[in-house]
């Protein structure tokens, strides 16, 4: 009965605003590349020096996640993702105004998404306790294909206008996000003294040895997909394809990755041991990896390593996300358990890219920085079986 009564109690505007949650976890970041030269155009700076942009982001993830968790657990997780919507919009119209705006707009970006993040496993915990699997597969979905579309329309919209154009109807999405989410307040809790003194007692998950392997097995593959993200293109390119194809095999990673953003979920809640999806994600992502190993300039082979890598990238991602719920018996287990594998998870992911930028850089050849990748990929593998040995944490 209790179970039924935590179903009804939210908004009928709760699946449409997890929805668009998910539409504002990476657009405002993905997007950003694609437009790196007029950006710097704009505001007089070298290119290189605006790679910062997409580490800020990765940083406020690892130093912010538990701070985030100890915030909602004050003020409540619906009240707290409304103040990061509105955080979003401020700091993501902010990046048109000028460099300085620029690296403090996306500072606030970072710190909106370390809440969306964290708290989004937390509510759907929470409201949707029979529903865990599908409605992380919906907003996985949006995540995934908005990341996908926010990457290539930032293109054409400010060849036809201008950059700061394409960033102010990103920070819209945010505003519209905010405004749809604001019903949803009329149901957020605050921790009462009881609850604050059932969450303090048996919640600790640093001292939980399945919640580090966890955190490991979400740091390995964060690692291993943000690595590829950023220099995907690049291995495409030496192996022999044109910038124009490397730049569509981008594209196809993250359309590859919707149909399991959605249904690795799913799946992983009818297991009551997830170790299966944990050795076929591993599996797909180091067959990917070594498929970069050979200079084959074929556009449909790397197809096919697109279609890997995104099928093992995404796999995992999901179901850490998914995990965060089914391996915890509460919504304030479930955000101490997120907000503890997304802090150091994350600080890990950030060295992902630098480590494989600059293995390349001094040896001018891949194998050393797939060596890495594939390193990483086993090692996540490992740490995620393990982390699978019982059903909770």
């Amino acid at each position: 009965m209790d179970l039924v009564k935590k179903v009804k109690k939210h908004s009928p505007f709760l699946l449409l605003g997890l929805l668009l949650l998910g539409v504002c976890m990476r657009m405002p970041i993905t997007a950003i590349p694609s437009v790196i030269k007029e950006i710097a155009h704009t505001f007089s700076v070298a290119p290189t020096s605006l790679g910062i942009l997409t580490t800020i982001p990765l940083l406020c993830f690892g130093l912010l996640s538990a701070l985030v968790s100890s915030i909602a657990r004050q003020i409540g997780n619906e009240l707290t993702l409304e103040i990061a919507m509105v955080l979003m919009f401020i700091g993501s119209y902010l990046r048109i105004l000028n460099f300085t705006s620029l690296m403090v707009g996306t500072i606030m970006v970072g710190i909106a998404i370390t809440c969306i993040n964290v708290l989004l496993p937390a509510i759907i915990s929470d409201k949707y306790p029979t529903r865990i699997g599908s409605v992380t597969g919906m907003y996985n979905t949006a995540m995934t294909l908005f990341a996908a579309i926010g990457a290539y329309a930032i293109t054409p919209i400010t060849h036809q206008s201008s950059w700061q154009v394409a960033v102010t109807i990103i920070s819209a999405i945010a505003l519209i996000t905010a405004i749809v989410w604001l019903p949803n307040l009329k149901y957020n809790e605050r921790v009462t003294k009881q609850t604050a003194k059932q969450t303090t007692t048996g919640t600790n998950m640093w001292k939980k040895m399945d919640a580090w392997w966890l955190l490991l097995f979400f740091g390995g593959q964060c690692f291993v997909f943000y690595s590829i993200v950023a220099w995907l293109p690049s291995i495409a390119m030496d192996a022999g394809l044109t910038s124009n194809q490397a730049s569509l095999i981008a594209g196809l990673l993250q359309l590859f990755s919707i149909p399991f953003a959605f249904l690795i979920p799913v799946i992983a809640t009818r297991m009551h041991n997830r170790q299966p999806i944990m050795l076929f994600a591993g599996i797909v992502s180091m067959l990917g990896t070594l498929m970069m190993f050979f200079h084959i300039g074929s556009f449909a082979y790397f197809c096919v390593v697109a279609l890997l890598l995104g099928a093992g990238t995404t796999t995992t991602f999901v179901l850490a996300m998914t995990l965060f719920g089914l391996k915890t018996k509460s919504a304030a287990d479930t955000r101490n358990l997120s907000g503890m594998v997304q802090s150091i998870g994350y600080l890990i992911s950030a060295l992902g890219p630098v480590i494989v930028g600059n293995l390349n850089a001094q040896t001018h050849n891949w194998v050393a920085s797939l060596i890495v990748i594939m390193i990483a990929a086993f090692f996540f593998t490992v740490c995620g079986v393990l982390a699978e040995r019982h059903q909770y944490i």
